[in-house]
C-alpha cells in the first residue's frame, strides 16, 4: 500500500513519530523530512491511518484505490 501513502514535504515537521512507529514504512529523505518506504505496503490501512493521525502536522495522507484521501 505504499503507493497509497503520501507525505506533504512542505508541512512535515520531522518530528519522527512516523519513523518511530514504523521504521520499515517511514524513514528520512536527504532533507531530513519523513519519507515513505517500501515497508509501508506491509502495514494495514488501519495501522497507516493511526500513524497518519499521530503526525503532529497531519502531513501524512492515506489514499484509497482511486487516489482519494481517506486520512487523517
Amino acid at each position: 500500500m505504499s503507493d497509497g501513502v503520501r507525505v506533504d514535504k512542505q508541512g512535515c515537521l520531522a518530528s519522527g513519530r512516523c519513523v518511530s512507529a514504523a521504521p520499515d514504512a517511514f524513514g528520512w529523505d536527504e532533507d531530513g523530512l519523513a519519507d515513505v518506504r517500501a515497508g509501508a505496503a506491509s502495514l494495514s490501512r488501519e495501522q497507516l491511518v493511526a500513524i497518519a493521525r499521530n503526525c503532529p502536522s497531519l502531513s501524512i495522507a492515506i489514499l484509497d484505490e482511486r487516489g482519494n484521501e481517506i486520512a487523517p
